[in-house]
């Protein structure tokens, strides 16, 4: 499972207005069994949001009742801002509603409380295999896409112009931070002349390209897919998720959660 932060780092925060309840979890569950890097505590509804926006958090382990709010809340303002995160209700409530209500806010699984720490530790167990199975299924799609985009040969043919290959360099090195210095030096060209030559062949910027290339793969892996956009995000050169999504909706217009329940719901459109 990949962390919400682009990297491998995966972790997990537990939410319960009952300190006890909430360090019960923390001590009794095996985190290091399960590859959990990190496991932050919060005690109430805002607290949980402050933790939330200072760290990455991957999965959130979440009571209901938490006065003067509750977890419905939480993960409704999770999914709002976080859709990626995975969330496992920890709740005393054994009524219906209470559990349609969780599986209607996406809620991955519920716990009855109180429960073995086992029996938690298996839901998370399950929560990041089901993370880790959907992302291998969709690895595939990525590298597909990404030789998709690629119309020209390598871009160490001398028969191809330098344009050429800065822009096949480009397509295969999309999932980096790339520069204007490391595509000049990778086609032996001079950065500014390559900026130079690149506007003036192309009609657009050196940036303008790379942003297009991204955001073309992007919409079409958030169309074509059901890929955590956290994941997309990292492979189209973003680290940062919330960066990303900035920068996606500036691109488009509408958010990447967005883009994907318009998809859906009209059938996917070919990204442009």
């Amino acid at each position: 499972m990949q962390g919400r932060d682009g990297g491998s780092h995966v972790n997990a925060l537990v939410v319960d207005d009952q300190y006890e309840v909430a360090q019960g979890v923390i001590q009794g569950v095996d985190w290091r069994k399960l590859s959990i890097d990190k496991v932050f505590p919060a005690y109430s509804v805002k607290e949980a949001k402050q933790v939330m926006e200072r760290n990455p958090i991957d999965i959130l382990l979440c009571d209901i009742e938490m006065p003067p709010t509750n977890g419905f809340a939480l993960v409704q303002w999770v999914q709002e801002h976080y859709p990626d995160v995975i969330t496992i209700f920890l709740s005393s409530h054994a009524e219906f509603e209470y559990a349609r209500e969780a599986v209607k806010l996406g809620g991955f699984d519920y716990v009855l409380q109180p429960a073995p720490y086992e029996e938690i530790e298996a839901a998370v167990e399950r929560a990041i295999n089901r993370a880790g199975e959907t992302e291998k299924r969709y690895t595939a799609r990525i590298e597909q896409s990404a030789e998709d985009t690629a119309e020209i040969p390598d871009p160490d043919s001398e028969d191809l112009r330098p344009i050429e290959r800065a822009q096949e360099y480009i397509r295969k090195h999309i999932h980096q931070d790339l520069s204007r210095t490391e595509i000049a030096e990778a086609i032996f060209l001079n950065p500014e002349y390559l900026s130079h030559l690149f506007r003036r062949e192309t009609g657009s910027s050196l940036g303008e390209y790379i942003l297009s290339e991204r955001m073309k793969i992007a919409k079409s892996l958030l169309a074509d897919t059901d890929i955590k956009i956290s994941v997309i995000a990292s492979k189209v050169g973003y680290a940062n998720f919330s960066y990303f999504s900035s920068v996606f909706k500036k691109s488009t217009g509408v958010s990447p959660m967005e883009y994907r329940s318009s998809c859906q719901k009209d059938g996917a459109p070919s990204p442009s």
